[in-house]
């Protein structure tokens, strides 16, 4: 087969080194971008940190982002330095976060189209340490040494809301075989009950029944309600769970009055034992705000100042600037040295200039969501307008991509409170005024929780009720809308509202 060249004409969008960077600090909240440029201190050695006094005399308006470099120090830099040969890298290239050594992961930095209003900054789950808790309460209470090991599977088999979903003979059967272990008839039951014994109560039950039983039984032995509240849950477990009120005060021939301390006290008992425990175990979750949105002295305009607390002002270190001066004219320096210090100084160089342009751009950003957004900041939640990644990405001439990054893991501070960017963005829902006058889903969710706060506890209203109730205060929502918002803010159906009072 004989070789042939072919000319071909195509149109591909590639990202250079520095846009690359650039796009990397954009994604990065405050409390991360400082842990990044601490980082690139480290590694580079033209870069340096200003002093107290220094960067104070550098800052000639508070309420105004300033920088070192400034913009024209920053065009000036590039002027100087001789020309580099750059390696275009592609957008395939860019979406690889080991891409020049740059460390950030995708839990704090890569972004996301989800509207998830919750949406936060978390810690890594420890879900060793939930094991070992266990394991050193069954230890403090000398159990055997050949059960170490059963106790170790059973725990190895929990869910995260802490419940053993596997046949305990077949987690029995496996250890057995894997550790050339035998034991009694009885033991793994023991065993078992044991562990649901340690603390929280409840951890390794096998349903929710067995969950609450076991949590009466260690917890609330001396209750005044334990003998009515126990006799409820194993054996009309079913009517309960309904909320039958009615039948249960039937079944004991009493009023459902008498009934309330007893479904009080089994109402206030933990469903979800483990994820006490895994919640014990995660690091605080810090919210630390990237801005903050304060009221000007007019009364009327609003002042955003980022948050750069703990974010150095930083230089190229002038003995160093030096050397690459001469490097560029080759006076006195080695090949090796001189290749150094050029790509050091590139690398400093165009450091700064992508803080200075994340800067710009983070304050261009959050000045367009205070623009949409006024009537929010200045009259509060009620007041949030439906608002789309693209309105305000042409509003001020930038990608959606770009709004995304900065939008997303990253919070405001304002006399409302403190709220992730990406609270401000929702779909609209229509109204009787019309097309004008749509309101935020945000809006209607408080909406919906407000009406079921206030409903009769004996009575919840069904998702058609509350739909009736919305569409006669003029929003338009289908029942399957009001569901679908309810389930999103984790509130049950109708049927599991219904409680004494």
């Amino acid at each position: 087969m004989a070789l042939q060249q072919l000319q071909k004409l195509g149109l591909q969008q590639r990202l250079t080194p520095q846009q690359v960077q650039y796009l990397k600090l954009l994604q990065l909240p405050a409390v991360e971008m400082e842990k990044r440029i601490e980082e690139e201190l480290e590694q580079n050695p033209l870069l340096e940190e200003l002093s107290e006094d220094e960067a104070q005399a550098a800052t000639t308006d508070k309420n105004v982002l300033t920088f070192e470099p400034s913009e024209a120090a920053a065009t000036a830099a590039t002027e100087e330095l001789p020309k580099e040969k750059t390696n275009d890298y592609s957008i395939e290239d860019f979406m690889n976060d080991e891409l020049e050594g740059f460390k950030v992961s995708r839990s704090s930095s890569n972004y996301s189209d989800d509207d998830d209003e919750t949406a936060g900054r978390t810690g890594p789950v420890a879900e060793l340490s939930f094991a070992d808790s266990l394991i050193a309460q069954l230890k403090q209470r000398e159990i055997a040494p050949h059960l170490i090991a059963l106790a170790e599977e059973i725990i190895g088999s929990l869910d995260p809301d802490g419940y053993l979903r596997v046949d305990l003979p077949e987690i029995v059967r496996d250890t057995e075989m894997y550790y050339g272990l035998e034991f009694t008839e009885f033991e793994p039951d023991k065993l078992l009950k044991r562990i649901q014994r340690l603390e929280p109560p409840g951890i390794a039950a096998r349903n929710l029944q067995e969950c609450l039983l076991v949590q009466l039984e260690v917890s609330h032995r001396e209750h005044p309600a334990y003998d009515l509240a126990r006799t409820i849950v194993s054996e009309h477990y079913k009517d309960f769970a309904d909320r039958k009120f009615p039948q249960l005060a039937r079944a004991f021939k009493i009023d459902v009055q008498e009934l309330k301390p007893a479904i009080d006290l089994i109402q206030h008992l933990d469903p979800k034992p483990g994820r006490q425990i895994e919640s014990q175990m995660r690091p605080a979750q810090i919210i630390s705000p990237d801005f903050f949105i304060e009221r000007a002295p007019n009364g009327k305009d609003f002042v955003i100042t980022l948050n750069e607390r703990g974010i150095p002002t930083l230089r190229i270190n002038a003995s160093y600037k030096e050397l690459a001066r001469k490097s560029a004219t080759g006076n006195g320096i080695d090949k090796e040295a001189k290749e150094y210090i050029n790509k050091k100084f590139e690398a400093a160089k165009y450091f700064l200039i992508a803080i200075y342009q994340r800067r710009e751009t983070l304050i261009k950003v959050m000045q367009a969501i205070v623009n949409e957004q006024r009537d929010f900041f200045e009259q509060g939640e009620m007041h949030l307008k439906p608002l789309i990644y693209k309105t305000i990405a042409q509003g001020i001439g930038m990608d959606i991509s770009t709004i995304c990054r900065v939008v997303n893991g990253k919070y405001c501070q304002s006399e409302h409170g403190v709220y992730e960017l990406k609270y401000f963005f929702s779909e609209a829902i229509p109204t009787e005024g019309g097309e004008g006058e749509a309101v935020a889903n945000k809006v209607v969710k408080t909406r919906i929780k407000d009406i079921i706060t206030a409903e009769d506890p004996l009575k919840p209203l069904s998702d058609e009720h509350i739909a009736e109730r919305l569409n006669g205060e003029g929003y338009n929502l289908a029942r399957r809308t009001v569901a679908k918002y309810r389930e999103q803010m984790n509130i049950p159906v109708a049927r599991l509202r219904k409680r004494i009072v």
